[in-house]
């Protein structure tokens, strides 16, 4: 159907009207006469626009709208005040509307004669519809056609919601876009029923955002438009008219004062409104209600007034357009308006606008004068007006002065100033650093902001914006990681000394449970180092916790054969599986292990017979220790189990094929009776030899696998854990002396807590080590990509730890595992644990905003409201728990109905609760 507008003058309209209503199937109604209480009214110079009906409450969903339109003298109301906005509007009262909206009201009232029309209106929109008809906003083929049937008058019809989008998208001179979006799926489900010159129009005026759908992406095309939706369309469309009313003015903010609201356009020009106790202000950003004290200076604003005065104001843009300076107050120069503030580069005098207003950083408002010398201030230039002056000053600190205790956040050198993490607020302080500072350890020693470390709790003094004075308290818990050779050992085995790279020697207190980690030895320790190991250290605080061997200068050799002994010469003479011969020297120092018997170097010869095989650890040309071969430990590389063959790689790198015994048995940690299928590639193990030492009769499968705690229970000795895919386990701890806890002097079953992680390593089904993992959760304070580590402020303690992380990290969030650790935010509540391969391991926890509904004591649960994302509403406590206000702790039953609350939750449980 052609929707284009038909031009017909006016001079011409009545005969083809009068024409064609007589050949109109349905009679001709006669309109009843209308008064000016129509709910359009008359405009005319002695109306008063009534901005405030009696029948639309300040809440109601479309008050903006009504009351915009009624101030612009689109919309009037009806008698006693009412505009009754769930009545439909009909057709011809929408026209009025329209055409008021285009503002050409004055062209349709200078029409005198009684147009005769092809539809039927009441006598007050005669004129109306007929310049509607002339300008096109509607059409006579549109408004006749299958109208034949329809009873009611033309003018009466209630106007249906797409017929309205073709008016309004007409009325803003949108034509063009409907047409282009007439082909254009529409984005409803009831499409189907649109009439088929609508499509376009409902489209376009969707896309501008003047109209939207009803329930479940519906649109109701035939639906009635209510008075108050009618209102809120033409409001919307507003936006899009080129030629506005002349009520309405838009600029930007030059000042509020003695409520006169002074503007400027984008010309240049200025202008000053009155407001009053009936001017009404809105945000257009979510249609809301705000104060005169939202409006800023430079926000852009939409202003319908009326001889001067304000009757509606719209904030259309919160952006500021200010240049903003900050600095501390050097200097006050009222006399010429002029302050001068010290900043990074130097002293700055600024000038200022004789009208400049002053506030705190609450916005209060203050006097100049009384700006204390040494006041962080924020000074803002209006950059809409060329060379302005500065118009705002904001006092964001006066000069301070306090003791504080709390921890060191960030000591930045180059701006010479330190954060400080308050115990009190439990906010985050920065202050310029005195040149007189005085900075004390915990030992009384003097020193510099140098020998501050991020974490060390502190007790600070501030005078005048500056820190004066820093006494340590505790020193934080440094975590570092360093890599060399090992030179030397101490006899006593407490100090450590490792050739670093670049040939510079560290030598390093051990901490007591310190542990050892050599790759292929079970539960080695100190006196397993060799002169020569490569090794990596992880020191706490300067102190070795943890040394793991690289790789070694000790070579050694599995199942080796004897070819010859000579006790005199102490001369071994072996080959190795492949047969290629070695010779080797003994030393008094050399241990010879016969099954668990530790021989000394004259019982050598009996048991070091022609053709015995033996694993040897040597050291050049020197035999360290010799064990008569009883087991072997390997990677399967090849199995075979047709053959009952199988392949390993050893710890020395040898790749040595084995015949193992038909229908031995294969241990592992979740089956002790296993079979030769139940190994795949890939497995470790170690293999019991037969006593002729050339085949395997029994096979346990090695395994180390980090595990949450469930259930520790001391009367059984019984652990229940999961590991990472949510499987569970339960094991037996029979004795204390297979507990490593490296954090703590003990070692008994009672440190096992539930909700921390635990790294457990088999033989078989036989528990063979549970070295309890220190996990860290807390608060992230600060993440530094360059040297990869992470400030973490501790949940319960508040100490501050800095972590490296190193290159080898997992991040894992919301069940997605992450590489980068920018990934991390500040503020992020955190665990942090090493998994099963030393790779640390950072899980970020699901932070939301919730409403506690009760608190259950007996199954101590915490009951939430349900909200919107349709998250848990039940949900148990970590062990260990982190519930506060502040720095104040509060009990799990001090939560209660109705409270709002910061949830932190991780693997199902709360890990911290902050109340606001």
């Amino acid at each position: 159907m052609n929707n284009k507008y038909t031009q017909i003058p006016t001079t011409k309209i009545t005969a083809g009207l009068m024409a064609l209503s007589m050949i109109l199937a349905s009679p001709v109604y006669a309109a009843d006469p209308i008064t000016p209480t129509t709910g359009v009214g008359i405009t005319n110079s002695a109306a008063t626009t009534i901005t405030q009906f009696a029948d639309v409450s300040p809440q109601h969903w479309a008050i903006k709208h009504i009351t915009k339109l009624a101030s612009l003298g689109i919309i009037q109301g009806y008698e006693k005040a009412e505009y009754k906005p769930e009545n439909s509007v009909s057709q011809q009262e929408a026209i009025v509307m329209a055409i008021r909206m285009m503002g050409l009201e004055s062209e349709v009232l200078k029409i005198k004669s009684d147009p005769a029309l092809p539809v039927v209106v009441d006598s007050f929109f005669k004129p109306y519809i007929a310049f509607a008809f002339d300008k096109g906003l509607i059409t006579i083929k549109e408004e006749t056609e299958g109208t034949a049937t329809n009873k009611t008058a033309w003018g009466s019809r209630p106007a249906s919601r797409e017929w309205v989008a073709k008016v309004v998208v007409r009325t803003i001179g949108k034509e063009s876009l409907a047409t282009q979006l007439a082909a254009a799926s529409s984005v409803f489900k009831d499409a189907k029923d649109f009439s088929s010159w609508a499509v376009g129009y409902v489209n376009a005026a969707v896309s501008l955002k003047i109209v939207n759908g009803i329930d479940e992406n519906n649109y109701q095309p035939a639906g009635t438009v209510t008075r108050a939706q009618m209102a809120t369309f033409l409001s919307r469309a507003d936006k899009e008219l080129t030629q506005r009313s002349e009520r309405v003015v838009i600029g930007y903010v030059l000042s509020m004062k003695d409520n006169k609201l002074t503007i400027q356009n984008d010309k240049g020009q200025s202008s000053e409104y009155t407001m009053n106790v009936g001017t009404v202000i809105y945000n257009a950003k979510d249609d809301s209600r705000i104060p005169s004290t939202t409006l800023k200076e430079t926000n852009e604003v939409y202003i319908i007034q009326n001889l001067g005065v304000a009757s509606y104001v719209e904030l259309t843009s919160e952006e500021q357009k200010m240049e903003s300076l900050e600095g501390t107050l050097k200097e006050l120069y009222l006399n010429q308006m002029r302050v001068a503030i010290t900043q990074a580069n130097g002293i700055n005098l600024v000038e200022l606008a004789t009208n400049v207003a002053v506030t705190d950083a609450e916005g209060r408002g203050l006097s100049i004068g009384t700006i204390p010398i040494g006041s962080i201030i924020e000074l803002k230039r209006n950059m809409i007006i060329p060379n302005s002056k500065v118009s705002q000053i904001v006092v964001k600190q006066v000069p301070l002065s306090k003791t504080g205790e709390g921890s060191v956040a960030s000591v930045q050198k180059e701006q010479n100033s330190i954060s400080f993490l308050d115990q009190a607020s439990g906010q985050t302080e920065t202050y310029p650093v005195s040149a007189k500072i005085a900075v004390t350890l915990p030992d009384g020693t003097l020193t510099d902001i140098s020998k501050l470390r991020i974490g060390d709790m502190v007790g600070y003094e501030v005078k005048s914006n500056e820190i004066v004075g820093v006494i340590v308290r505790k020193q934080a818990d440094i975590t570092t990681a360093i890599q060399g050779i090992l030179t030397s050992l101490s006899e006593d085995k407490k100090i450590l000394t490792i050739n670093k790279p670049g040939s510079t020697l560290g030598a390093y207190f051990i901490a007591d449970n310190a542990i050892v980690e050599i790759e292929g030895l079970t539960n080695p320790s100190f006196f397993d180092l060799e002169i020569g190991d490569d090794v990596k250290l992880e020191l706490l605080n300067e102190k070795i916790v943890k040394v793991t061997v690289m790789s070694r200068s000790i070579n050694l050799m599995t199942l080796a054969t004897i070819v010859n002994y000579d006790p005199d010469a102490k001369l071994l003479t072996v080959t190795n599986d492949s047969g290629t011969p070695y010779a080797y020297k003994l030393t008094d120092n050399t241990q010879l292990k016969v099954w668990e018997a530790v021989l000394p170097i004259s019982n050598f010869a009996e048991h070091l017979t022609k053709g015995k095989k033996v694993d040897l650890k040597v050291s050049k040309d020197k035999v360290l220790t010799i064990q008569l071969t009883t087991q072997v430990e390997g990677t399967v590389t090849q199995l075979n189990t047709t053959a009952n063959e199988i392949t390993l790689r050893t710890i020395g790198g040898q790749n040595i094929n084995f015949k193992v015994l038909n229908g031995l048995t294969v241990s592992s940690y979740s089956n002790p009776n296993g079979i030769l299928t139940d190994l795949k590639i890939g497995d470790t193990i170690n293999g019991t030899l037969t006593q002729s030492q050339d085949m395997i009769n029994m096979i346990s499968l090695k395994k180390t696998a980090v595990y949450k705690v469930l259930i520790a229970n001391p009367s059984s000795k019984q652990v229940s854990v999961k590991d990472d895919t949510g499987a569970l386990f339960v094991f037996d701890v029979t004795n204390n002396d297979l507990i490593s806890n490296p954090s703590k002097a003990t070692h008994n079953f009672e440190d096992i807590q539930a909700d921390e992680y635990v790294k457990v390593s088999y033989k078989g089904s036989v528990l063979e080590k549970v070295v309890l993992l220190d996990t860290l959760r807390g608060k992230i304070t600060a993440v530094d990509t360059a040297t990869s580590t992470v400030t973490i402020q501790e949940l319960v303690t508040g100490n501050v730890q800095v972590v490296p992380v190193g290159l080898q990290f997992v991040i894992k969030q919301n069940g997605v595992s992450l590489a980068a650790l920018s990934a991390l935010k500040l503020n992020d509540r955190v665990e942090i644990i090493k998994n099963a391969g030393d790779k640390v391991q950072i899980t970020v926890a699901a932070a939301s905003k919730r409403t506690v509904s009760s608190y259950d004591n007996v199954l101590n649960q915490l009951l939430l409201k349900p909200n919107a994302a349709g998250e848990k509403t039940t949900y148990n406590f970590f062990a260990k728990a982190y519930l506060h206000k502040g720095t104040t702790a509060v009990a799990a039953n001090g939560f209660v109905e109705n409270e709002e609350i910061s949830l932190y939750v991780l693997d199902d449980k709360i890990i911290e609760i902050e109340k606001p």
